[in-house]
């Protein structure tokens, strides 16, 4: 889909198996993930589509009626698997490097406007190995995955577990409506 070093995708996905799914599709092409928390009113997800101008937007068939106007190509994990499969099954390789963008986290925007900071791949393996090193997981451990992606907290929660072959759940969260 275009998705290559320094393209920031939107992933807009309720809290399942689904966040691991898009987070390591978008990272393996290459791309940078930009969290959108389908709890946030409309505005605040139409100016962060708008400001990251993504081409291609993550997400779920239950949320599109809820997402901003966007120009970004849609992928509905829970419904495009017919189209996703008959894409190659060969091992892609991408040319990112340390320095390129892995993710981009919005601000609370209590100042004013939200402002999005991104983070490279070298930060993020460096904070993952300093935890690895501070909090080694032991054998029969596993991690309980909380955080929502819209907090920095959730790299170590979720790439922490996964990349050392750590079982990790996700605790549920309980909400009415959108």
């Amino acid at each position: 889909l275009g998705v290559g070093p320094e393209i920031p995708v939107g992933i807009c996905v309720e809290q399942s198996l689904d966040i691991a799914v898009g987070l390591l599709g978008i990272l393996k092409a290459g791309g940078c993930y930009v969290p959108l928390d389908p709890r946030y009113p409309n505005e605040r997800l139409s100016f962060m589509l708008h400001d990251i101008q993504a081409e291609v937007l993550i997400t779920q068939q239950r949320l599109i009626e809820h997402l901003a106007e966007h120009n970004a190509q849609l992928v509905c994990l829970d419904g495009d698997w017919a189209s996703i499969s008959d894409c190659s099954g060969a091992n892609f390789v991408s040319d990112v490097t340390a320095e390129n963008t892995a993710y981009v986290i919005y601000t609370s925007g209590s100042t004013g406007i939200p402002k999005g900071v991104l983070a490279p791949h070298r930060g993020a393996v460096n904070r993952l190995d300093w935890m690895w090193l501070a909090y080694p997981f032991e054998a029969r451990e596993v991690l309980c995955q909380k955080t929502s992606l819209n907090f920095v907290d959730s790299v170590c929660e979720i790439f922490g577990p996964l990349l050392r072959g750590i079982p990790l759940v996700r605790s549920e969260e309980h909400t009415s409506e959108l």
